[in-house]
């Protein structure tokens, strides 16, 4: 069988970030707004009795029990040696909790090597501007980091708008990675 938790400081770290998130969502005049859907890009490089199976086990660990979510899990191929683990649900708490329960269990079953991001959208409000921007947990650095493409061109993004991002993270206790060299972007998101 396979472990379900672990407890260790950067996964305390990022819960305490998406509690953050959540209570930003639900201030009267929100800047943000978490889309329903996230996405971990994990490399194949090592296989292991939990990644063999690991829609079935992730499902199995979200859906069933007393703390159960109804998150719908799919898995789509990336490139040969990579794949996308897309998590989708409507209540935002649930997407939330479900990325950290996925990561965690990736994580206590010995595949935190093989993840290379976690992937969180989110609408991020300014002036009369809505852009939508993903807030990305690179898990060699165990860091958070804000990216926004412009396209599909590798280069592309809108840097100004990160570090706009980054700056309102901050102010609010969200602890982002303090080096822009290593906000690396994370193109062709299935989602």
């Amino acid at each position: 069988m396979f472990k379900l938790f672990q407890k260790n400081n950067f996964l305390d770290e990022l819960w305490k970030n998406f509690q953050i998130l959540l209570s930003l969502e639900s201030d009267k005049k929100p800047q943000i707004h978490i889309l329903n859907t996230s996405g971990l890009l994990i490399s194949t490089h090592s296989k292991n009795d939990f990644t063999k199976n690991i829609k079935d086990n992730i499902e199995s660990i979200l859906n069933d029990g007393e703390s159960s979510t109804n998150t719908n899990v799919e898995v789509i191929e990336d490139s040969s040696d990579m794949y996308w683990l897309i998590l989708k649900d409507s209540d935002r708490h649930d997407l939330l909790s479900s990325s950290y329960t996925t990561l965690n269990a990736l994580h206590s079953n010995g595949s935190l090597p093989n993840i290379l991001a976690l992937v969180v959208k989110i609408e991020f409000f300014t002036d009369n501007e809505k852009n939508i921007i993903s807030l990305i947990f690179r898990a060699d650095t165990k860091t958070i980091y804000p990216f926004m493409p412009i396209s599909e061109n590798p280069k592309s993004r809108n840097k100004d708008l990160e570090i706009l991002f980054a700056k309102f993270l901050r102010k609010n206790k969200i602890k982002i990675e303090n080096s822009q060299n290593k906000w690396l972007g994370v193109w062709g998101m299935p989602f």
